[in-house]
């Protein structure tokens, strides 16, 4: 499908009240969704945490999540790993119980719950005990509770500001990329007053053109960097609404924001996890270029896919 019918039939959604919802649905019809997001969630968050030991190792922490999404799988995890307090925010109120029940389900996997056992601080029968007990829930506020999650949808920075918390580890899975570029810079400033002294943040960023993604209204035609060719009036025009909006920064932008508001860069990891296909440089707009306080070297726009950010406070 051109990417054009995608983006239109998005805009039109966006001025829906369930819009997201109805965008989400061809997602949720592929085989074995439900046990795709638990695997998915749980591999990334036992990933992302090990770029954090041996500081988060064994230790009662305090997590916030950025993006909550439509998985509640991540800061469950967390909880049986140990940590004392999760927080988890998101733009839009997306979570069920009925979709969380159909998730969560897959803890009774012997081989997902032999991940989580190696990797949490509690024993066997302590945490088996724990498993049966989230699965036994049907409201979401007790889920909530006896996970000691807090979750805030359509918060907003004071929301956060007000819980008073330090937070040892801040995450996100494949977020920053749609959040825009004066929003993010607005984030770094406050997850730099969030971190705790010694605490993490770890996030997971996608760099390329959403409307290439696999699935079935991928444009097969295009190059997973086709959004680095346009101005930001001709992009803003078809994807500047809350389903669709990507804000095309790549690395070096991250970089330079962590810098810029005092975050200590511990490592990135960039990655290309499907066929590179980048553009010609020369098709490259202007505009994008311009989205970056220094010098942007052409090649880097498009030299990963994916990448992981790992920063700390500055001692």
């Amino acid at each position: 499908m051109h990417w054009k019918i995608k983006a239109g039939i998005q805009k039109v959604l966006s001025y829906t009240r369930l819009g997201d919802r109805f965008n989400h649905i061809p997602a949720t019809l592929q085989k074995h969704y439900y046990e795709n997001v638990f695997n998915y969630q749980l591999h990334e968050c036992i990933r992302k945490l090990k770029e954090t030991k041996p500081f988060l190792e064994g230790k009662e922490k305090i997590a916030l999540e950025i993006g909550t999404g439509y998985s509640i799988v991540s800061p469950v995890i967390l909880f049986l790993l140990g940590f004392k307090k999760i927080v988890t925010v998101d733009i839009s109120n997306d979570i069920s119980m009925n979709t969380a029940k159909k998730q969560l389900c897959f803890f009774r996997n012997q081989a997902y719950k032999a991940i989580v056992m190696k990797n949490s601080i509690y024993e066997e029968g302590e945490l088996e005990e724990k498993i049966n007990t989230l699965l036994s829930f049907t409201s979401m506020n007790k889920l909530l509770d006896y996970c000691r999650i807090t979750y805030l949808p359509k918060y907003t920075f004071d929301d956060i500001d007000a819980l008073n918390y330090k937070f040892d580890y801040i995450y996100s899975q494949v977020v920053f990329e749609h959040i825009d570029k004066k929003t993010l810079e607005a984030l770094f400033k406050k997850m730099e007053k969030w971190l705790s002294n010694d605490g993490y943040g770890v996030h997971t960023i996608n760099f390329i053109d959403h409307f290439a993604n696999p699935g079935f209204f991928q444009d097969r035609s295009i190059s997973e960097f086709n959004f680095l060719r346009y101005s930001d009036k001709f992009w803003n025009f078809w994807t500047r609404n809350p389903i669709a909006f990507t804000n095309r920064l790549t690395f070096p932008f991250y970089l330079d924001l962590c810098e810029e508001v005092g975050l200590d860069v511990v490592s990135f990891k960039g990655k290309n996890y499907r066929e590179h296909k980048p553009l010609d440089n020369s098709l490259i707009h202007k505009d994008v270029l311009d989205k970056y306080k220094n010098t942007v070297r052409i090649e880097d726009l498009q030299k990963y896919q994916r990448g992981t950010l790992v920063f700390r406070s500055k001692p």
